[in-house]
């Protein structure tokens, strides 16, 4: 068993209310898709050009950061510290596709708002649908234990977005009936 957090036990056990294999959470896979701040182990110390090179967490310093540390993504876009582009030459100009999907099978917890705008934003459309997505309502099985695994929305939260541990208001976001945002 790996050694992890009492936080990270509490979050996966008491708060997340997911159904799991014969009613065990898989604490390992699912918490490795956190982000942590080790450094990757992708860079060649041994290269000449290693001293010059700026590493990864160097070259984040200057964005902002959200309430757990981790870079903010969506406020260093709209703050203009970031720009991304739609194809490698920089010629090229997103398209932002901006429609709101409402996802309501979220049992107790407030309805999920799925902003297009957001994404499309930094990615084309393809690099969702079909692969990830089937673009059909009621069509994607989405659930916590699946995000946790690093499907559907896990593909990036979890991994180069802000994680889902923690961060349940970023996308359950819209109460209903008797639910209530209680963060």
């Amino acid at each position: 068993m790996p050694n992890l957090s009492p936080s990270a036990i509490f979050v996966a056990i008491c708060f997340l209310e997911i159904p799991f294999n014969n009613g065990l959470f898989p604490l390992a896979q699912a918490l490795t898709l956190t982000p942590t701040s080790d450094p990757p182990a992708i860079y060649d110390a041994t290269s000449p050009a290693d001293p010059v090179l700026e590493k990864a967490n160097e070259a984040l310093t200057m964005l902002p950061v959200d309430k757990k540390g981790a870079v903010d993504w969506m406020k260093a876009l709209n703050s203009g510290a970031i720009t991304p582009r739609a194809d490698l030459m920089g010629a090229g100009k997103m398209e932002i596709f901006d429609a709101d999907i409402i996802m309501k099978n979220t049992k107790k917890m407030p309805y999920v708002k799925f902003p297009h705008s957001s994404h499309t934003r930094w990615l084309t459309c393809v690099n969702c649908h079909d692969e990830i997505f089937t673009p059909k309502a009621g069509a994607n099985p989405v659930d916590m234990t699946k995000i946790f695994l690093g499907q559907y929305c896990g593909v990036c939260h979890g991994k180069v977005a802000f994680t889902a541990i923690f961060s349940c208001e970023r996308c359950h976001s819209i109460p209903h009936g008797y639910t209530r945002a209680w963060w």
